[in-house]
């Protein structure tokens, strides 16, 4: 029944025309309001069939795309940390000097090198030794017999000198011998303290090493009992100190000539020579060496 009460109510009397007011009150809406403004513009009645429409729909999204930040795909990429990859050796990076490149491990080397180097130098090289000719001189009226004969003298040269050969104290007579006292300038390049306690002959020209006696610093102080004893030299650190020399010479029929020769023809070097690096703390340093200039000059006689 009810099925026929429906087929008899839809007719075509209940069909009624749509309301016109309200359709042109939906066509009222104002074209650019809201999200479909850009649809608006493109879908207007006007505009619709105009060719290159549908380019503009394209464009829209183009000028949004270029707006968006652009996500570079390496930025998204997180690496996993490799647990066999090892930590970069900065070591063997390169370091460019002048025009080429050396490795860093390389310059550490040759920099830790060349400050031991500079160590080596101020604890071991010695000072620096130079004779001054105008202050040397010949002492001729040194008697080595006034208070000692040839015997005793011997033997205290033997205790206190750097005696050279012994067959050089033949003669008793004082003429026959010549004391030089030699004027050195020594250099000391160390900040530390350089202790000098004797010299020797280091060098000797073969014809005259029958002639040299003993070598000995100049620099002595008498004990007590009235005993002379050598006690060396002393430069201190970062300075220079002149210092005396004695050298005996048997000059037995020897000519003027040939004692200056002997003389300068030597090569003196320090002995024993100790470096202070601490207080009561001495260290050996290598020996320097002392070539007598040609300008000096040592005759017989005054």
């Amino acid at each position: 029944m009810a099925d026929n009460d429906f087929r008899r109510r839809a007719s075509m009397d209940s069909i009624s025309l749509p309301d016109e007011s309200k359709i042109n009150q939906l066509n009222k809406r104002k074209p650019g309001v809201g999200v479909n403004a850009m649809a608006d513009q493109i879908f207007d009645g006007h505009r619709f069939n105009k060719p290159g429409n549908f380019d503009a729909v394209g464009r829209f999204h183009e000028k949004l795309e270029e707006k968006k930040p652009r996500e570079n795909p390496e930025d998204a990429f997180i690496p996993k940390p490799d647990p066999t990859k090892k930590a970069p050796d900065h070591l063997h990076k390169g370091v460019k000097v002048g025009t080429a490149y050396v490795e860093r491990k390389r310059v550490f080397i040759w920099i830790g090198f060349f400050i031991a180097l500079i160590i080596a130098a101020l604890l071991f090289l010695p000072p620096v030794m130079s004779s001054k000719a105008e202050d040397t001189r010949v002492l001729y009226d040194r008697n080595v017999f006034a208070s000692k004969g040839m015997t005793e003298f011997k033997s205290y040269a033997l205790a206190n000198y750097s005696v050279y050969n012994e067959n050089a104290f033949l003669s008793e007579k004082n003429e026959n011998y010549r004391v030089i006292e030699l004027s050195v300038h020594m250099q000391n390049s160390s900040p530390f303290e350089t202790k000098i306690p004797q010299y020797k002959v280091f060098k000797c020209p073969e014809k005259y090493r029958s002639r040299i006696c003993y070598v000995t610093s100049a620099n002595t102080a008498e004990d007590a009992d009235g005993t002379t004893r050598v006690i060396g030299d002393t430069v201190p650190g970062f300075a220079g100190a002149d210092i005396k020399i004695e050298i005996m010479v048997n000059v037995t029929d020897m000519t003027d000539e040939e004692l200056d020769k002997c003389i300068t023809g030597l090569v003196l070097c320090t002995d024993d020579a100790q470096k202070k690096i601490a207080p009561k703390k001495y260290i050996h340093c290598l020996p320097g060496l002392l070539f007598i200039s040609n300008n000096v000059s040592v005759s017989l006689d005054p």
